[in-house]
């Protein structure tokens, strides 16, 4: 990790006295797309690691409230359950049900005035399990959906146990937005039974983003846009040990 970490910072360097470039894609994902080509990352949506098989990379806007994904993945149970969760719990969108809210381990929230969504953290089980409730009646719904601490552990142990997670600024002209990458922090120590308590506590979330294809071929068929677990800035202290990069 020693040598991957010195290798890292020289390709930062060069990033960082690059000054502001302008964003490889459009919309929200421009500026990881960016970083990732930058210092010659393949993009890919498999599950190894980002920078020498030894580095993930995390991106964000300085300014931005957004937070942090993780890592992204479905549920362990049922099959197919972001098309099960979108047509059972989803909000309808002109014909087209869609499902996007974020849920905590510490309270129910509130989705279209009518569901409560929850995590709970059952080590008996070794699940974590998607709760949800009918507000209306105040009670649980029965539909069975979890992921296994077996397949969560596999992917932290692997993604999320050494994280460079750099800050750009932004500027936009012509309607293109343009980024200085200037920070670099690494993200370290985070254990299972940390990434369990960090839910219960409410610092670690589990974000879902169930759209559907409105056009083309697939119109009508879900589309995740990347349900998974992310951690506000603010509490990535709480949760990982920090180092200047």
């Amino acid at each position: 990790m020693v040598e991957v970490l010195k290798e890292f910072k020289k390709d930062f360097e060069k990033v960082r006295r690059a000054g502001f470039i302008e964003s490889h894609r459009s919309h929200n994902t421009g500026i990881g797309k960016t970083f990732e080509d930058l210092v010659n990352v393949v993009e890919n949506n498999k599950q190894e690691v980002d920078y020498l098989d030894e580095l993930e990379l995390k991106s964000s806007r300085e300014l931005s409230q957004s937070m942090v994904t993780l890592f992204t993945k479905s549920p362990s149970h049922p099959p197919q359950a972001n098309t099960l969760l979108r047509l059972k719990f989803g909000k309808d969108e002109g014909g087209l049900k869609t499902l996007r809210t974020t849920l905590s381990g510490d309270k129910f929230n509130t989705f279209v005035q009518r569901y409560g969504f929850k995590l709970e953290v059952n080590e008996k089980e070794r699940r974590i399990y998607i709760l949800i409730k009918d507000l209306r009646s105040d009670t649980l719904i029965d539909f069975d959906c979890y992921y296994t601490f077996e397949d969560l552990k596999k992917i932290i142990e692997k993604k999320c146990q050494n994280i460079a997670f750099v800050t750009a600024k932004i500027r936009k002209a012509n309607e293109k937005e343009f980024f200085h990458f200037e920070k670099a922090v690494l993200l370290t120590g985070l254990t299972f039974d940390k990434f369990l308590k960090a839910i219960k506590e409410g610092h670690i979330f589990y974000d879902i983003r169930i759209g559907v294809y409105k056009t083309g071929k697939n119109k009508g068929k879900t589309h995740d846009h990347g349900s998974g677990f992310r951690i506000r800035k603010n509490s990535i202290k709480k949760v990982f040990k920090t180092s200047q990069i």
